[in-house]
């Protein structure tokens, strides 16, 4: 049995009782940690005019929009939701992956769940098995594939989404590998796009590729049934031959679920994780030692190697250029003495302060790694002061890593947080009830109920 056959198999196969409960509070905790960032986004400017955009569509309306009062056809809600839940760049990551998982993968799932009136179970066994195919994928795949510019949660986000909504609407096994095939030719994604509103678009089109190519399949539509490992295949495209191993893609199935282990990593600032153990650090340094901004002359992080390869903008202008960019996001930390949503409006960005003092901050790689690339790895900031006294904080496990996890009162103040001001007080409040015993609700129909107000619509027209 080859590889793609394998995992389409291991996506037929499963079903709830295979999960263990402990990748069921897992991905419970990964609905709440997503709804709440792709609530949060829905505002942002990319969200707008891709919510006008699937308005203009005018499908017929068999899912909803977060955030809004749109409805619309499965593909298009997933390409939607999808953008908003990456807007912000507030969504969780995998290290397997080396990307976001979530962010592509729950709006397939709400968008076919709805549809299919599929029940809470088995969403949550579509999500947990979309989670194990992309991040076992991108286990096997090697590091060429995030070093030569692509972006995996485009690419490997593509296949997960597929194989969620396969599962949704109970393809066999030679129709999850067509699904599989179809999203293959489907996924793409460059990481020059990074700091643009191309980067969220990445995950919209990701999920929409996996609900497309699952409801394609479904009528019949044909693809390799070897995708993955062919000679032509998604491995050999997307990665050097010298680099990936398609055997790990399989080797270990469930054995953890890789949402269990190495699980996911939730963030506490709305920017490229890549910056987060040096902001740990950096608001340590200025809350413990009293840093004064003004009398920063210089600040130094060194940072694992590979840690730069998405940090692609040293001088950013805009905020969501401010969101790949180290100097400023530490320049920010130290400034504020808080890293949040508003730290990344063009305004802040722009700012006078911000721009001299992220032109004195020198990010260096270490020459051995120390850890894998941008995701592991200790990070250390070294604050100069005028009068030449040095101040340094080392992080090596931020808060939000799964060897560090948020509580689960910690996760709800950031859905309350990203939720304010969006929906209202008994929505949110009802909300958290549904996710916090999602396997025990009948159906998600209630739950995109509580995240789709009638009322928040014409904000997006």
């Amino acid at each position: 049995m080859g590889v793609t056959e394998k995992l389409a198999a291991f996506v037929v196969d499963t079903d709830y009782e295979s999960v263990p409960e402990e990748a069921v509070t897992a991905a419970k905790r990964a609905v709440l940690d997503t709804l709440a960032v792709t609530i949060a986004g829905c505002r942002e400017d990319a969200s707008r005019i891709i919510a006008a955009y699937v308005r203009e569509l005018g499908a017929a309306g068999d899912a909803g929009v977060v955030g809004t009062g749109l409805r619309t056809a499965p593909p298009e809600a997933a390409l939607a939701n999808g953008t908003f839940a990456h807007a912000l760049d507030y969504d969780d990551v995998n290290i397997s992956m080396r990307g976001h998982p979530s962010a592509p993968l729950l709006p397939a799932v709400l968008a076919l769940g709805e549809k299919t009136g599929a029940s809470a179970r088995e969403a949550i066994v579509a999500f947990v098995l979309g989670f194990e195919v992309e991040c076992k994928v991108g286990a096997a795949m090697g590091g060429s594939h995030y070093a030569h510019g692509w972006h995996p949660t485009a690419t490997l986000g593509s296949l997960g989404a597929a194989a969620a909504s396969a599962k949704l609407l109970g393809l066999d096994t030679a129709a999850t590998r067509a699904a599989l095939g179809i999203a293959s030719s489907l996924a793409g994604g460059t990481r020059q796009n990074f700091g643009t509103m191309t980067k969220p678009l990445h995950a919209g089109v990701a999920a929409s590729n996996g609900v497309r190519a699952a409801m394609l399949a479904h009528k019949g539509f044909t693809a390799d049934a070897d995708i993955i490992e062919a000679p032509l295949g998604f491995l050999h495209m997307f990665a050097r031959p010298d680099d990936y191993d398609a055997g790990k893609a399989v080797a270990s199935l469930g054995q953890p679920f890789d949402i269990v282990r190495p699980g996911i990593g939730v963030k506490l600032y709305p920017c490229c994780y890549a910056t987060h153990r040096a902001l740990d650090a950096a608001l340590a340094l200025r809350r413990e030692r009293g840093i004064e901004p003004q009398r920063i002359a210089r600040v130094t992080v060194k940072v694992s190697r590979g840690t730069a390869m998405p940090l692609i903008h040293s001088r950013p202008q805009t905020g969501l250029e401010g969101k790949f960019s180290m100097e400023y996001c530490l320049a920010a930390s130290l400034l504020d003495g808080r890293v949040s949503l508003a730290s990344f409006s063009d305004q802040a960005v722009q700012r006078p302060q911000a721009q001299d003092l992220l032109r004195r901050v020198d990010m260096e790689e270490e020459a051995e790694s120390q850890g894998e690339g941008p995701i592991l790895g200790p990070a250390t900031v070294t604050v100069i002061l005028d009068d030449g006294s040095e101040h340094s904080q080392r992080v090596d496990i931020p808060k939000g890593d799964p060897r560090a996890p948020l509580t689960w009162e910690e996760l709800a103040a950031k859905y309350r947080d990203c939720a304010a001001g969006i929906l209202s007080h008994q929505a949110i409040g009802r909300s958290l009830e549904i996710i916090a015993s999602l396997e025990a609700a009948p159906d998600i129909r209630e739950l995109m109920a509580q995240v789709c107000p009638m009322a928040s619509r014409q904000g997006l027209s």
